[in-house]
């Protein structure tokens, strides 16, 4: 199957490793990934907390464009994909905003009919638990992890979200299906500190402090997130001044890596060392498994 692929600014550049990861496990199952015609910045986070309908306007281009494809549209990213579906349902229901974004990205054109995918629903709904089972090669059976969802992945409050908004289980569910030790733990919806990496290090080190030591005490092996944000603001503790012991934080999309491959492309990229986590991983052969 073909899904209309907006890769948003962090795949381009700070988390590059996590587009190939997913380039790597998609085509595994099957699924192609069309990267969008001059696609542009959709916002994210900021946009519309400066111009309202300036950030239904940026995303509404990505969108129209993805319209004219007549695909799903896959946004990895969690800010992009919740700005992409809050302003694809606002065009869908509110006339008088449809034609004011219209006029401003003429000759697009956009009528909210296209349907927006995160990561995880993509693996649940094209892939299916089922398959993900029968296709593991490597025994992640004894790697611990805490399924990190963040703060806005699906807190959506006019719009339907994919998972309950906030003890979400979808991202829980795949990680079960892959046979990894599910940890349950509080902070799932927690907030890393988001972009105030850049204005104010103090307050991401707070909150991302407080997440990795939850994980630590609950004898967690890894973090497992979908956000590049997340992931990126974990990963940078040591840099942000953490001195205690960190676990690595990977993508969804690399622990299938492990499953299916039995190692991480993007391995190098993380600045929190993997390498104690890779000695778990054991072969699956002929139904036995054994360490590689």
């Amino acid at each position: 199957m073909m899904l209309s692929y907006y890769p948003g600014c962090s795949l381009k550049t700070s988390s590059r490793f996590y587009e190939t990861s997913i380039k790597g496990v998609f085509s595994f199952y099957g699924i192609q990934l069309k990267e969008l015609d001059d696609w542009s910045c959709c916002g994210a986070s900021a946009a519309h907390t400066v111009d309202e309908k300036l950030g239904y306007v940026l995303a509404g281009r990505n969108l129209a464009i993805a319209e004219g494809e007549g695909h799903q549209l896959f946004a990895p990213c969690s800010a992009c994909y919740h700005r992409s579906k809050v302003t694809n349902e606002k065009i869908k229901e509110d006339r008088e905003l449809r034609d004011e974004i219209n006029r401003a990205i003429s000759p697009l054109n956009c009528l909210g009919t296209a349907e927006v995918k995160n990561i995880i629903e993509v693996l649940h709904d094209h892939v299916g638990i089922e398959r993900i089972v029968k296709k593991i090669a490597y025994d992640l059976s004894s790697i611990k992890v805490v399924p990190y969802y963040g703060c806005v992945l699906t807190r959506f409050t006019k719009t339907t979200p994919f998972d309950d908004n906030e003890d979400p289980v979808s991202m829980d569910t795949l990680l079960w299906a892959l046979r990894m030790k599910l940890v349950s733990w509080p902070y799932k919806m927690e907030c890393c500190g988001a972009s105030k990496t850049l204005t104010n290090k103090d307050v991401t080190l707070r909150l991302s402090n407080k997440i990795m030591d939850m994980a630590l005490s609950l004898g967690a092996d890894a973090i497992v997130t979908s956000c590049p944000l997340c992931q990126m603001n974990l990963d940078l503790l040591p840099y942000l001044g953490r001195s205690d012991k960190n676990l690595p934080v990977l993508f969804l999309s690399e622990v299938f890596e492990l499953a299916l491959f039995g190692k991480l492309g993007g391995s190098s990229s993380h600045i929190i060392d993997v390498a104690q986590l890779l000695k778990k991983m054991k072969q699956v052969k002929d139904g036995h498994s054994r360490k590689t």
